[in-house]
């Protein structure tokens, strides 16, 4: 299966999707330090999504993968975390990501135990 065509992939499309859109309204202190990170983070995550679904033979490798996926979406809740305490999104913002992101850790986790 291409990975494009996983659900966690779509997800995580989602997910990044929202990230960039919500980026470009932070403020100006926040903007190039948070925002730029946040944006970098969650679009490595795709290169992890890719190099696991290639492994369909070495599992050893898949969850050294998707090790490396769990930690860089730590890094990305940390981040969204820090936004939404320091109210650089809205609520309802925080609302949807954090929906996307407890969607996502379960189907890598879930991947991970496969």
């Amino acid at each position: 299966m291409l990975t494009s065509e996983l659900p966690v992939y779509k997800d995580t499309f989602d997910l990044v999707s929202l990230i960039m859109d919500y980026t470009p309204s932070f403020p100006k202190s926040y903007k190039h330090t948070i925002g730029q990170k946040m944006t970098n983070v969650s679009l490595e995550l795709f290169e992890y999504l890719q190099l696991a679904n290639r492994s369909v033979d070495e599992r050893s490798y898949r969850v050294k993968m998707l090790e490396g996926f769990l930690v860089k979406f730590e890094l990305l809740k940390v981040l969204v975390r820090l936004c939404g305490e320091k109210k650089i999104i809205t609520v309802k913002q925080l609302a949807r990501l954090s929906i996307l992101i407890e969607k996502i850790g379960k189907q890598v986790t879930a991947w991970k135990k496969k």
